[in-house]
């Protein structure tokens, strides 16, 4: 399976483009991308999951007919995809935002899944430990450790994209404009 992976920042190449060099078997957004940039995806018959970023307000995903993954899962391809939104609070009742606490407690009810998808990393991984804004969430660790899905695709933290890594079992990707990731 192939999986266009977008966060963040716009492609240098258009998103049609995208979608016909590299033939994808679905499209996944970590979030923090304008609701135009998307708006192609409608026209090509592939699956779109995504979840929405910190910057994101709350409601473009449906338009885009995209499927909103946080704390929710999909089966696309015989592998089951879950998601997470947003970020470690920084700005005081900014939505999409959580405390440690508050998102550790909503990944609890994350269904297990191969795939994880998220916009902030999770905590010790790709994250900027001095930058509260990019911290990775004490949560998503956690499930890492619990669940171990075969991949964890996150975004949010600033370019240039760092290198995949590992959490036991799990492959850990940072995605930054966009990735082909083939499975």
């Amino acid at each position: 399976m192939r999986l266009l992976v977008l966060a963040d920042e716009e492609s240098w190449l258009p998103l049609p483009a995208l979608i016909e060099s590299h033939q994808p078997d679905a499209v996944i957004t970590l979030g923090d991308l304008e609701p135009d940039v998307l708006d192609p995806l409608g026209r090509f018959p592939l699956p779109v999951l995504g979840v929405y970023g910190n910057h994101d307000d709350g409601r473009y995903l449906d338009a885009a007919n995209t499927t909103n993954l946080h704390l929710t899962s999909a089966d696309v391809g015989g592998l089951t995809f879950a998601g997470f939104e947003g970020c470690v609070r920084y700005t005081p009742g900014a939505a999409l935002q959580y405390t440690q606490k508050q998102a550790s407690k909503l990944a609890r009810r994350l269904p297990r899944a191969d795939i994880l998808i998220s916009h902030a990393p999770p905590r010790g991984v790709h994250e900027e430990p001095d930058d509260r804004a990019h911290e990775g969430f004490d949560g998503l660790r956690d499930y890492l450790e619990r669940v171990s899905p075969r991949i964890h695709l996150h975004g949010h933290t600033p370019a240039p994209p760092r290198a995949a890594t590992r959490v036991g079992a799990t492959r850990v990707i940072h995605v930054v404009g966009h990735q082909v990731v083939d499975l």
